[in-house]
């Protein structure tokens, strides 16, 4: 069967064609488009930009909040990496970090994997785990702190009735990382739990009855499945929680904040005493954009390597 040409004319005729990309209509939606987000760009550009560049000016400055900013340039950087007790504090706010992510990674995963299971009230036990998550790091501190009181406190009371040391936990820096690492602990892993088990019943259970029918046993399925397949909740859980460890402050002011002085100091703590304890705030700002470089640093490393072990498979 002979076929009938298709006239050029109405190929490429207007009627045909697709509708102006940028018509009346288009400008209409874009219009009310930016009309509804100005709100929040005007918010975020006021209390979000122009304070981060002020703060950037006032680093570079001398201020006391009392007087005008005194212009120094980028002494107050040069400063900070000759302070002793911008060392100290970054010293224990690593020591704090480190511990922290990896054993709240590891017990956040035990427990839900634990509490992804066919158990009995699984669902009272993942909101009993949860629950110190949506407590107030003020309360949760005064609370550890009493418990870890020296003299008074159920801990040492209980480590002297099995004949243990009873330190005072709070007065010794090396204590001191223990304790607050205990308590960010039992108030965080919570939080990792739940994410935790968004990830494990993400992943589908037919891998689990192929491996399972292969003859694999439970720990087999879970290096080959369960771990590979969790590696982007590994590297989120990570990443948000070096953020959070470097800027730890509520528990380590109420908790180790002894007769006005501090025997765990962090760099968020110390910002907080250099800027509204010392008066010295152009120096403060400065230790906060120092803290906000090595959060960028870290986070930027994170990244980097997580192109070797994150599988998103």
């Amino acid at each position: 069967m002979a076929t009938t040409p298709i006239p050029i004319d109405v190929v490429t005729s207007p009627s045909h064609s697709a509708p102006p990309r940028f018509g009346r209509q288009a400008r209409t939606e874009a219009f009310w488009g930016y009309l509804l987000i100005a709100p929040i760009m005007i918010g975020f550009a006021v209390f979000f930009l122009i304070a981060l560049g002020a703060s950037l000016y006032l680093s570079l400055t001398r201020w006391d909040m009392l007087n005008s900013p005194v212009w120094v340039g980028i002494g107050n950087y040069r400063t900070v990496l000759h302070d002793p007790e911008f060392r100290t504090a970054l010293v224990n706010t690593v020591a704090i970090t480190v511990p922290h992510i990896v054993l709240r990674m590891i017990c956040a995963l035990a427990l839900a994997i634990a509490l992804n299971s066919n158990i009995r009230y699984r669902a009272f036990y993942r909101v009993l785990f949860f629950l110190p998550v949506l407590t107030m790091p003020v309360a949760i501190g005064t609370i550890w702190k009493w418990l870890y009181d020296p003299a008074f406190g159920p801990i040492n009371s209980v480590l002297r009735r099995l004949g243990l040391p009873t330190p005072e936990w709070l007065a010794q820096p090396r204590t001191a990382i223990i304790a607050v690492v205990i308590v960010l602990l039992w108030s965080g892993v919570g939080y990792d739990m739940i994410i935790y088990l968004a990830g494990l019943q993400s992943i589908p259970r037919d891998y689990y009855e192929a491996a399972s029918l292969d003859g694999a046993g439970g720990w087999q399925r879970f290096r080959d499945i369960t771990l590979p397949l969790l590696t982007p909740t590994i590297f989120f859980l990570s990443v948000i929680g070096v953020i959070y460890s470097l800027q730890v402050f509520d528990l380590v002011y109420v908790m180790t904040r002894i007769d006005q002085t501090n025997t765990l100091p962090t760099i968020v703590y110390y910002i907080y005493d250099e800027g509204f304890r010392n008066f010295r705030m152009g120096y403060a700002i400065t230790v906060a954009w120092v803290l906000l470089i090595l959060i960028l640093i870290f986070t930027i490393i994170q990244f980097r390597l997580q192109r070797r072990w994150v599988f998103y498979g």
